[in-house]
């Protein structure tokens, strides 16, 4: 198949969805489909991995890379939508796969004018998640709405729909997408292999070998919930300890967002933040950790974080979102939401109990290798954009192209 995979954001980016979307391409390329990865123009043109990147043109002085809305949005989707309709009438895309709501938007305007089919890859619900880009309750009910808005009107126009996780499907299929349009597909990221041993990694970023190391990656969303990731280090700090206690932040952005947490915490020097501008970098900072935590509530979307912890085999703790990949107590040591007390209790305990980690770790990576996968993931999402494209009605017609 020819595929136009298309992302409204920067790329690259070491952020967890824009990896996925290139380890993706790369992936389906891998198997014999011609992949063309469209995207905002922020960032580099990247060359290799057997797909071709087309970005849009980049706006002047628009360097920005977090996610959330912000008002120059609205612009990159008009030039991303033109630039995808001029693809389009150059190469003849079999489908559009399109990643997040921007996307499908874009991808619904150019199937209305040359009839390409859409498969929508969720990522998120936009009532659950649009609201915690807000501080002031009047912007969050406002966004909540029209979040819900658009969760009914986006997903179920796409001709398939795929969703990360079952909390999200049933989302979806509340706001209307069809049960014969929609499939759950785990996300899946490429295996480098178990982590090296954590005092290499120390000694190549320059950390001290003594500290019990408790690592986040990601970025610093309100929706990750760091503040009781905080709250259980502080808790964690005011016991007598044999080891000192370091949190490690790995993140591609510079740490100004951390501070107010790490005031109110008084957490002081027991916070280091790694700054990784590429998967590399992340992967030895987390490598360096002793354990690897996720406090992000249960709700949509699926951390593609959970995924790299998992294949390190580093022991995790996680708050609810991560029962969507660990069995509790078996994989990983999972949380109530929201409750740092007993967070910090499950940190303690991991510190603690050499052979509990080692079992944990060990279990989470089998998991992976099991589940998250590219191998495990691709025959599903290759199915579900076959079915989109022979359910088009101009399937096997002729389209007017240029020539490539």
């Amino acid at each position: 198949m020819r595929i136009a995979l298309v992302l409204a954001a920067p790329f690259p980016s070491p952020q967890g969805s824009q990896v996925f979307v290139g380890e993706m391409a790369s992936a389906l390329a891998g198997r014999g489909h011609e992949v063309h990865l469209v995207t905002y123009g922020q960032g580099r043109e990247v060359r290799g991995g057997g797909f071709v990147h087309h970005r849009a043109r980049r706006l002047p002085l628009d360097d920005a890379v977090r996610s959330g809305p912000r008002p120059m949005k609205p612009v990159l989707d008009v030039l991303l939508a033109q630039l995808l309709c001029r693809l389009d009438r150059r190469y003849c895309f079999d489908l559009l796969l399109c990643h997040n709501y921007e996307a499908a938007a874009v991808g619904l305007m150019v199937r209305r004018l040359r009839g390409v089919p859409v498969v929508y890859y969720s990522h998120n619900v936009l009532e659950d998640e649009l609201p915690t880009y807000f501080r002031l309750r009047s912007f969050q009910a406002v966004a909540r709405i029209a979040g819900k808005w658009l969760d009914v009107h986006v997903p179920s126009r796409a001709d398939q729909a795929v969703a990360l996780c079952e909390f999200t499907a049933e989302q979806l299929l509340a706001a209307g997408v069809k049960p014969e349009r929609l499939v759950v597909a785990a996300p899946a990221v490429r295996d480098g292999g178990p982590a090296r041993p954590a005092n290499e990694a120390r000694r190549a970023l320059g950390l001290p070998q003594a500290p019990y190391i408790i690592g986040y990656a990601g970025n610093l969303d309100a929706y990750q919930n760091l503040e009781t990731l905080a709250a259980a280090c502080s808790l964690l700090l005011a016991k007598p300890r044999r080891r000192p206690l370091l949190w490690l932040v790995v993140t591609h952005e510079d740490g100004r967002r951390l501070d107010a947490i790490v005031r109110r915490w008084r957490l002081g020097g027991a916070v280091r933040v790694a700054c990784a501008q590429s998967y590399a970098r992340a992967r030895l900072a987390m490598e360096a950790c002793d354990v690897l935590v996720l406090p992000r509530r249960w709700g949509s979307g699926f951390p593609i974080k959970l995924l790299n912890y998992m294949s390190l085999a580093r022991p995790v703790v996680t708050c609810g979102c991560g029962r969507k990949a660990l069995c509790p107590g078996v994989e990983g040591l999972v949380v109530p939401d929201g409750d740092p007390v007993a967070l910090a209790a499950a940190l303690e305990e991991v510190e603690q109990d050499a052979a509990l980690a080692e079992r944990l770790a060990r279990a989470a990576r089998a998991k992976y290798l099991r589940c998250y996968t590219w191998e495990a993931v691709l025959p599903l999402i290759e199915q579900t954009c076959e079915r989109a494209r022979r359910a088009n009605p101009l399937f096997g017609a002729a389209r007017e192209c240029k020539a490539v």
